[in-house]
């Protein structure tokens, strides 16, 4: 009886986390739209669009010289003189209405270069659960022969993951010093966003459900902090160091953890969507309940990792460390895996349908259909 009491106030508790999540992730809708609001104000404002008018008006009044030309042509009276003075007047206006319209088609160019460039990203990233690639065909290779072809063999470099918000560029913020975050915390502040901690040592602190959202944490000292339910949405974590931190349910949408130190780390039931974990070492990680969807695990390190039945589905796992990780039934469709490392992984049952296994380390690794790589 105790043990259903538990299971109902953990699955309330997670209820009110994930609402809360939805919450933030409608905030930053929201401010994407104001910015797509503000982006087409100013392109509706452009001085380029007054010139169309001015060009527009021009057109007109050319035009209607022209169509008063030639009803006087018509005149039965007019003198032969008149007539070529009216076709010249004509041929000079078609010239002239040639000249703008070049204008025109060059300016229309340039409006739609430069709406091109103050685009906004895509609205596809907030997406709490991005979606999957769709495959036409889903059928597990049964043996080494099946898995070479479902490779992808394009031969394209590796591309730094460019969907890690904000927080990537240097915080112009000047540092606050570990003792003054800590006094403030303890006075009970809980809101730091946009604060710039780089380099600080907060290890072994609790900061339980502290909204630090777009701060920079750049090689930051967090190992061993308790974060449990954190905001963490869009802080740049770049080598940072989280080892044995306490990550539990924390909102780390879009945050960058490129070369961040995530050894023995608890990431269970993280909102991971978005991160760029280019470089990170996870060894040892707990990344229960994750979605890993479409991440950036370029180059990171997952030796002996339990990925086990996780989706991985168009992950960036590119020259990735997943040696002797277990790897069963994940779903590997349409990642890359070019140049990783899977010797002596399990991935019996994986689906790799699509995945791009150019140049992959699998001598011992177990394969989908049960044999072994040699």
């Amino acid at each position: 009886m105790a043990d259903q009491e538990f299971d109902v106030a953990s699955l309330v508790s997670r209820i009110e986390q994930l609402e809360e999540q939805q919450k933030v992730v409608k905030q930053y809708v929201q401010k994407l739209k104001r910015q797509l609001d503000d982006l087409t104000e100013q392109f509706n404002n452009r001085p380029e669009l007054q010139q169309l008018e001015g060009l527009r008006r021009k057109i007109l009044k050319l035009q209607q010289q022209r169509d008063g030309g030639v009803g006087a042509s018509g005149d039965s009276h007019i003198t032969q003189s008149s007539k070529s003075s009216v076709t010249k007047e004509a041929v000079d206006t078609n010239d002239e209405l040639e000249k703008i319209n070049w204008e025109l088609e060059k300016i229309d160019r340039k409006l739609r270069e430069e709406h091109l460039k103050q685009s906004p990203p895509s609205q596809a990233n907030l997406s709490v659960t991005p979606s999957t690639r769709t495959e036409a065909v889903d059928i597990q290779p049964t043996s080494q022969q099946a898995v070479v072809s479902s490779v992808n063999n394009d031969n394209i470099a590796p591309v730094q993951d460019d969907n890690i918000g904000d927080s990537t560029e240097e915080n112009q913020e000047p540092v606050v010093s570990a003792e003054e975050f800590l006094k403030r915390y303890e006075e009970e502040e809980r809101d730091f966003t946009g604060i710039n901690l780089a380099g600080v040592d907060l290890s072994g602190k609790s900061f339980k459900e502290v909204n630090l959202n777009g701060a920079n944490l750049q090689r930051v000292n967090l190992s061993s902090t308790d974060l449990t339910n954190a905001y963490l949405i869009e802080v740049n974590f770049s080598g940072a160091n989280l080892s044995k931190a306490n990550l539990h349910s924390a909102n780390l949408f879009d945050a960058n953890l490129s070369e961040a130190i995530l050894r023995e780390t608890q990431l269970y039931y993280a909102n991971l969507t978005g991160a760029n974990l280019c470089g990170a070492n996870l060894s040892g990680a707990n990344l229960t309940g994750l979605s890993l969807i479409q991440l950036n695990f370029q180059s990171a390190n997952l030796s002996g990792q339990n990925l086990s039945g996780l989706n991985l589905s168009g992950a960036s796992l590119y020259a990735a460390n997943l040696s002797g990780a277990d790897l069963t039934s994940a779903d590997f469709r349409g990642a890359n895996l070019r140049e990783a490392n899977l010797e002596k992984a399990n991935l019996k049952d994986a689906k790799l349908t699509g995945a791009n296994l150019q140049n992959a380390k699998l001598t011992g690794a177990i394969m989908p259909d049960g044999t072994t790589q040699k």
